[in-house]
């Protein structure tokens, strides 16, 4: 990232933080000399990304092992976090659920279950947690990652793009309820995101369907491409920032001009 932060002192709780966006914020953070509590379900995973957290400064980052659709899970990475730094200065909601490319009727309930546990009542559960820890340390900022589809829909992803209008909502009812106890709450809405989770979903592709699937998301963004995730971890930081001091509930669109 080209912009510099001075996070010192500071912690962030990132979930969903083992790769992609969330483990492209937690490496700004680490960067900018804040700590950082690391959440998410793969072991292997967080282990990876502790490796390339703790690099450069010995224990800047910490990995706990939490399903963010088990309410018990996410009370007890809240907890590890509060107990390891003391505090939480930063949260980002970024953990998602995998979901069926299928139609509305087509949805299996399982996956409806899943897909509003983890993407909406996760982010609601998360934030009642960090809310609170925040009020106790003064304020704090938090940056749930929602998606362009919080404001229209995509086809075959009708349950996806009802959770995130769900977080979106959440957060800015959550923003002016919270915004005089000295907590800023706002989204990011990524479009198209080059991230292993894209990855995944090109699982089985043959190279040249592949090369059809970049060129046609580059027809359709007027940018011409993907975003990196590093590109939206810049938003996400922007956001915590006190240059984003006065930016309250707030929806930062980074889609390369998709929706425009």
């Amino acid at each position: 990232m080209n912009i510099s932060y001075n996070f010192a002192g500071k912690v962030a709780f990132i979930t969903g933080g083992t790769d992609g966006i969330g483990l492209a914020s937690a490496q700004g953070f680490v960067d900018a000399g804040a700590h950082v509590m690391v959440v998410g379900r793969n072991v292997e995973l967080g282990d990876r990304a502790l490796q390339q957290l703790n690099a450069k400064q010995k224990d800047a980052a910490s990995f706990v092992a939490a399903d963010m659709g088990n309410a018990d899970d996410i009370a007890r990475a809240v907890t590890a976090c509060l107990g390891k730094f003391g505090r939480i200065d930063f949260a980002i909601n970024n953990a998602a659920a995998e979901f069926p490319l299928v139609k509305t009727a087509d949805i299996p309930i399982e996956e409806v279950d899943r897909t509003l546990d983890v993407n909406l009542r996760g982010v609601w559960l998360c934030m009642k947690l960090q809310i609170e820890a925040m009020q106790k340390s003064g304020g704090g900022a938090i940056v749930n990652v929602s998606s362009v589809n919080g404001f229209a829909s995509s086809v075959n992803a009708a349950m996806y793009s009802a959770s995130k209008h769900g977080v979106n909502g959440l957060t800015t009812a959550a923003a002016r309820e919270y915004i005089k106890d000295g907590i800023r709450i706002n989204t990011v809405c990524p479009g198209a995101i080059e991230t292993p989770r894209r990855q995944r979903r090109l699982t089985g592709f043959t190279p040249e369907q592949v090369k059809q699937h970049y060129d046609s998301l580059a027809q359709q963004i007027p940018q011409g491409r993907v975003a990196t995730a590093e590109e939206v971890a810049a938003g996400v930081l922007w956001l915590c920032s006190d240059a984003a001091s006065y930016v309250v509930g707030h929806h930062l669109v980074i889609d390369g001009g998709l929706s425009a």
